[in-house]
């Protein structure tokens, strides 16, 4: 599952951002490359910048890490906060409520900014 790439066509920001967000999980090379059903050899010369993979292992990798595979290539901006946010369940819940309508992310920010003013509140009176 990969394409041997030249050097013309490596991407030493993907290999570089894979290797970080990997590390950031916590995870080895062997134990993440078990977690995305690769072998060890395959996800280092992705590390590596040596080879890049096809979209449905490249989606494998971005699910893994929590990612967007948008983020994993290219590093948008806006896809930093999602390659931050460490809680998975959060993460999850985040990209669940992007299906919403308009009305509803409303709704969904009015409660989360009223329950952090009440933790600051809290906090401040504490």
């Amino acid at each position: 599952m990969e394409k041997k790439i030249t050097d013309k066509e490596k991407n030493p920001v993907f290999a570089e951002r894979l290797r970080t967000l990997r590390k950031k999980s916590g995870y080895s090379q062997k134990e993440f490359a078990e977690v995305i059903n690769l072998h060890q050899v395959q996800y280092g010369r992705y590390e590596r910048g040596d080879s890049k993979p096809y979209a449905e292992t490249l989606t494998k990798i971005a699910d893994a890490l929590g990612v967007s595979t948008d983020y994993l290539l290219e590093g948008q901006e806006e896809d930093a906060i999602v390659a931050n946010l460490e809680d998975k369940d959060l993460l999850r819940l985040f990209q669940e409520i992007e299906g919403f309508t308009e009305l509803e992310k409303e709704h969904v920010k009015f409660v989360l900014e009223s329950i952090v003013k009440n933790k600051k509140h809290k906090q401040l009176a504490g």
